[in-house]
């Protein structure tokens, strides 16, 4: 996978490491076990958008975090960028926050709450991969996004149906819509919406 994407001796010692924490972790937050596939569904799918296309500066939110995708994988390979992870599950934000320390990522907070819950933050760029559909993300994320905010939705093969449903809600705010789609070595179409 290492050819697929810029990187480091660095980041692929925690790249490893967390793949690790993954692997040894008494929860189930992910079904995909074997390393190969782990790092393409995964750690490729979180950093595609961002090393093709544009480099994420400033402050990120990632929406219903999880396992840690693309919030931590973010992390290690931009760590100046200040990173807010939003997850409700009280067990999944241990994990993260353990991750996060063992990893050494300074440039992480993990918030046990709903992304709608939120007050007084905003963020330059929103992240959600797997999480609720482009009109639910947009109206329970207006709340922590500013004039120039972008949002990276991570999603698969019914994302022009979701668009046809947030519609309404992209002319109001008067929001722009790109999709960037891959095709190998994974299968995926990134929704980016911004002002």
């Amino acid at each position: 996978m290492y050819n697929l994407i810029k990187t480091n001796e660095i980041i692929e010692k925690k790249l490893e490491k967390f793949y690790d924490l993954h692997v040894n972790c008494q929860i189930n937050l992910t079904a995909i076990k074997e390393r190969e596939e782990f790092y393409l569904k995964h750690y490729y799918d979180s950093i595609y958008y961002f090393q093709q296309y544009e480099a994420p500066q400033g402050s990120l939110a990632d929406i219903g975090s999880g396992g840690g995708f693309p919030g931590i994988v973010l992390g290690i390979f931009y760590p100046d960028l200040k990173i807010t992870l939003i997850e409700s599950i009280g067990k999944k934000c241990r994990f993260l926050e353990q991750a996060a320390d063992k990893l050494q990522l300074k440039n992480i907070e993990v918030l046990n709450t709903r992304v709608e819950n939120i007050k007084n933050r905003s963020f330059d760029i929103i992240t959600a991969r797997g999480v609720s559909t482009v009109k639910e993300l947009l109206k329970n994320s207006f709340n922590i996004s500013k004039q120039n905010t972008k949002w990276v939705m991570y999603k698969g093969e019914k994302l022009d149906e979701e668009l046809k449903e947030a519609l309404p809600v992209i002319e109001k705010r008067g929001l722009n819509v790109e999709k960037v789609r891959i095709e190998s070595p994974i299968t995926r179409t990134y929704c980016i919406i911004h002002y």
